[in-house]
């Protein structure tokens, strides 16, 4: 089997996270021949050098048995792809994208029409986020398969941390979408002297957070550690050596990242979101807050670092949710949906 990926990225995201182990199992488990198109002046990722995909700049799609789009973002490739190969869309975004697009109607049906079959985690994306914009020919060429967990690196050791500190990490782009301003006003609230908090992403759309947000990241530098965006390696040293794990976002689909810090034992805040809802469950295996609700993630905050007994019951309970996403299952059941 012969197949053509492109996307946006290939590192720095949950997206491109998946998308490798995806790559990984097609050339080393499958045997398969995987070509990613990449810029002419982009830099190819240690980690898609790893998968065993070639890199390549100027393709013949019809040399290949199908294609995959990766993400939303990279829908424009659907148009370069489509008319000579049978290409299939994965969607990672939420409600967000629909805003952020500036697509007519029109237009995102024509994304979905075009694909040969578009993959979503969940109905809630394909029955209420896009349902709209899904004729019912390609509606019916719909399947949702929800993620895995890749394998953590097995030489996985914690990132050392401030003496007499408690850390809390947030993994993900430091910009809007995520509001890593709420557990910043959380833990101002809270006034503790005992407190870290480590933001790994990328910060190149920090502005986005509003000026007054900003300003209290930099007034505070030896509280709020705005470390960047690292390979996936590197910040789960850092996630392996955090106290919890903090995604306070107002849109997601089926992040893997809460279920990494799961897997190692680290206990997880969250706001409440639909995409959550059979999945992690308030109180049992998390802590939710309302979106933007930053005194109720304080006191979340002030519960999962106090409260021993609850803190172990989440731990002992999130391993369930951990279990839910096998990736032997996810690779399996991804690949049996591409349109080949």
């Amino acid at each position: 089997m012969k197949v053509l990926v492109a996307t946006h990225s290939y590192s720095g995201n949950g997206a491109a996270v998946m998308l490798l182990a995806v790559l990984e199992y097609w050339v080393r488990s499958l045997g398969w021949t995987v070509d990613v198109l990449v810029g002419k002046q982009s830099e190819v990722p240690a980690e898609l050098v790893r998968t065993g995909a070639t890199a390549q700049v100027g393709v013949e799609p019809k040399n290949y048995d199908f294609a995959l789009v990766n993400t939303i973002v990279s829908s424009q490739y659907l148009e370069m792809l489509s008319s000579h190969v049978a290409t299939a869309l994965w969607v990672h975004e939420g409600e967000t994208v629909i805003h952020s697009a500036s697509y007519t109607g029109a237009q995102w049906r024509r994304v979905f029409d075009l694909a040969h079959k578009t993959i979503f985690q969940s109905r809630w994306q394909s029955d209420v986020v896009f349902r709209s914009f899904l004729t019912e020919p390609a509606y019916e060429r719909v399947a949702c398969v929800r993620n895995g967990l890749p394998h953590l690196p097995s030489d996985l050791s914690q990132r050392p941390r401030t003496p007499g500190k408690r850390r809390i990490v947030f993994v993900g782009g430091v910009y809007g979408r995520k509001r890593p301003q709420d557990l910043v006003d959380a833990v101002l609230r809270l006034g503790r002297s005992d407190l870290e908090c480590c933001f790994l992403g990328n910060t190149a759309s920090l502005d986005t957070l509003g000026s007054e947000a900003v300003a209290k990241f930099k007034a505070r530098p030896e509280l709020f550690k705005l470390v960047g965006e690292l390979d996936r390696a590197s910040a789960l040293a850092y996630v392996a050596s955090a106290d919890l794990f903090c995604l306070p976002s107002e849109d997601e689909s089926q992040p893997i990242a809460p279920v990494e810090a799961a897997a190692l034992g680290v206990p997880c805040l969250l706001s409440d979101l639909p995409p959550y809802r059979g999945t992690w469950t308030h109180g049992v295996d998390c802590l939710m807050h309302p979106i933007g609700h930053a005194p109720l993630l304080a006191h979340n905050v002030t519960i999962a670092l106090s409260d021993s007994g609850i803190r172990a019951s989440m731990i002992s309970a999130a391993k369930h949710v951990v279990a839910r996403f096998g990736l032997d299952r996810f690779l399996r059941q991804f690949t049996s949906e591409m349109p080949i």
